[in-house]
């Protein structure tokens, strides 16, 4: 049975401009039945909390930037708190997937641009640098296909916006065996410049570049290269 937890498609709150002042009571619905609320993106949270008093497991709390904050070792992705927001932007995802994107906002670039720094502006980059051919645009959003999607975090690196989130802890580092033969295929699938070395030598891997994304550890042809290092995980060629 798939395990899913709770995430929080947006980074607004103090990111986000208001459209007005909302002096009412700390209730999302009431919130937004003043013009469907009174941040400027029609599509962001609100801030108001609801998420985090109908949970069950006080798994959420509202940190400083008015934005929920869901602790994944209390949430079972029960889906209650995904029913009560009205900007529906709590959506469940499967646990063992790390990458998602943090907006929903369907608005132009300009637009995005004008109301919110964290917005997504639809420019397309992280479809283009996906390896796996996992992410299009609709609507000027990103969608994640997450049968297609490996949570290589590539994405999120490559996005200018910093609109993705990366659920790992940690993330690996290549490390390259002594049988390397300097082939050079690794270098040609590192978006990061993290691997150097001569034709026919050694290659090495500078892991405080590497983002573990293990596209190099994919392409291989003699298995030469180990990714390691992230909270005792280890994957040999």
């Amino acid at each position: 049975m798939e395990d899913y937890i709770c995430v929080l498609r947006c980074k607004g709150g103090t990111n986000a401009s208001d459209l007005f002042i909302y002096n009412g009571p700390e209730d999302c619905w009431l919130n937004y039945t003043l013009f469907q609320g009174n941040k400027a993106c029609i599509y962001g949270c609100l801030g108001d909390g609801n998420c985090a008093r109908v949970c069950p497991k006080r798994a959420i709390h509202i940190n400083n930037d008015h934005l929920p904050v869901i602790d994944p070792n209390l949430c079972d992705g029960c889906g209650i708190c995904v029913k009560e927001c009205p900007r529906n932007v709590l959506e469940l995802i499967s646990r063992s997937q790390l990458v998602y994107l943090a907006c929903k906002s369907l608005d132009i670039e300009q637009e995005v641009k004008g109301y919110c720094r964290s917005g997504c502006t639809g420019c397309g980059i992280c479809r283009d640098v996906c390896p796996y051919g996992a992410i299009r645009i609709e609507n000027n959003l990103p969608i994640i296909d997450y049968n297609r999607c490996n949570s290589c975090g590539i994405c999120v690196k490559k996005c200018p916006r910093n609109c993705f989130v990366d659920r790992a802890r940690a993330r690996p580092y290549g490390i390259i065996s002594l049988k390397c033969n300097g082939c050079g295929e690794c270098v040609k699938v590192c978006q990061f410049n993290a691997i150097s070395g001569k034709p026919n030598q050694r290659h090495i891997i500078d892991k405080e570049v590497c983002i573990g994304c293990g596209r190099c550890f994919e392409v291989c042809p003699i298995r030469a290269i180990t990714m390691a290092g992230a909270l005792g995980y280890t994957k040999v060629a």
